[in-house]
């Protein structure tokens, strides 16, 4: 291109305050209260400047915003990990699902989202200072919480912190709730030995599924039959455990799985004993996934809505960050069951 032709082009520059100011016949400090709702303006005046910034175009900077409020614009997210039960996040679509959700939302309040692996401990964000921290199902008296307690860091919790309850706010399901309906729809199918195929009890979620299934157990007169995947969560540990329950000497004809990778596990230990599902058991794996709706049979599963428990969390956070008055209140996201041939029986 020419010099010539070069001169013809306009450089375009951001909008900013001083802009706005003087395009409103203002000072900046009256641009800067009539846009954050702060100082004694007229009405009429507060307003005039909020039309000129809005035909401008302008936008406040996010850096100058933490740089007044001495914040970094970053928000923390891991997941906490029991000692002992090792696992990649990537190989859960609940947690996939739950972090993009979360990212997301942060962007469009104006945050960063840092993630650190599991159990990284304090020093999992590298010494990055974060304004607050989304802490995903924080094991029983979180070494992880009460570290960023010390540090003063707001936390908001997705699962309750057993041993540790009332201190931060939180996003949940209501997993007693969305126990008993699985086990409702497997029951309203035949099933009459229904078992628990889950993780050791070191989460609320865990902790409130295993409760709720045992209490089912004894409304309806039924045994309650509870195996831990010992190792992981992987497949392999839902076979094992499986396994230990099609092993009984009565056989058992339902199970129940607190997460997709222990249920299809399940699902491959019934087929090793040419058990057929669902004609001879029926099969319901907690959080949905590809995997579950891929696999043979197709699994049914109870969604808990990752996607909008991500994005809860990190609106409940900034809320917290920003001192919200009165405080945020705590979030229950529903839960659904999604039917698929695991459970495919006429109902009884």
């Amino acid at each position: 291109m020419s010099s010539s032709g070069a001169s013809h082009l306009t450089a375009v520059s951001r909008v900013g305050i001083k802009e706005v100011a003087r395009a409103a016949g203002v000072s900046v400090t009256t641009v800067s209260h009539a846009l954050n709702g702060k100082g004694r303006l007229p009405e009429e005046t507060r307003e005039r400047v909020r039309r000129v910034a809005l035909e401008l175009g302008y936008r406040p900077s996010t850096t100058a915003r933490n740089l007044v409020g001495r914040r970094t614009g970053l928000i923390g997210l891991t997941v906490s990990q029991a000692e002992g039960v090792p696992f990649a996040l990537s190989d859960f679509a609940y947690f996939s699902q739950l972090m993009s959700a979360a990212a997301t939302t942060a962007i469009e309040r104006g945050y960063a989202l840092v993630l650190a692996p599991p159990a990284a401990g304090r020093d999992g964000w590298l010494g990055v200072d974060v304004d607050g921290a989304v802490i995903v199902d924080p094991v029983r008296d979180d070494p992880l919480v009460h570290s960023l307690h010390r540090a003063a860091v707001p936390v908001v919790t997705t699962g309750q912190v057993t041993g540790a309850e009332g201190r931060d706010p939180w996003v949940d399901n209501d997993h007693a709730a969305g126990t008993r309906s699985v086990l409702d729809h497997i029951a309203r199918r035949g099933a009459r030995r229904i078992a628990l195929v889950t993780s050791p009890p070191v989460t609320s979620y865990t902790e409130d599924s295993e409760a709720a299934y045992r209490a089912w157990c004894a409304e309806h007169g039924c045994e309650a039959l509870v195996a831990y995947a010992r190792e992981d969560l992987t497949e392999g540990a839902g076979y094992a455990a499986a396994s230990r329950l099609l092993s009984l000497p009565e056989p058992i004809d339902g199970v129940y799985a607190t997460l997709d990778r222990l249920a299809l596990g399940t699902l491959l230990a019934a087929e090793a004993r040419s058990i057929h599902v669902p004609g001879d058991l029926l099969v319901v794996g907690n959080t949905d996934s590809d995997a579950a709706r891929l696999a043979t049979p197709s699994l049914t599963a109870l969604s808990l809505h990752p996607d909008e428990i991500g994005r809860r969390a990190v609106e409940l956070l900034a809320d917290v960050i920003t001192g919200a008055d009165p405080p945020p209140p705590n979030v229950i996201v529903p839960t659904r069951i999604i039917p698929r041939a695991s459970t495919r029986r006429p109902v009884a």
